[in-house]
């Protein structure tokens, strides 16, 4: 999903998605929700988790 893009766009995305992430968290949370029952949540973080193996990937293959 986000292994073709530049390392600039893939940080560009993760801010995005780390500030709806943190967001969603702490209403989850003031709520008395546990975050972890939310599926646009459990999206996010699936999402920070693709981003930082597609950041891993780009610096393998400049080394």
């Amino acid at each position: 999903m986000f292994k073709e893009l530049s390392a600039d766009e893939l940080q560009a995305r993760e801010d995005d998605i780390f500030l709806n992430f943190m967001s969603r968290k702490w209403a989850l949370e003031a709520a008395g929700v546990t975050p972890t029952h939310d599926k646009l949540f459990c999206l996010w973080k699936w999402q920070l988790d693709e981003i930082e193996a597609a950041k891993a990937a780009l610096l393998e293959d400049a080394a």
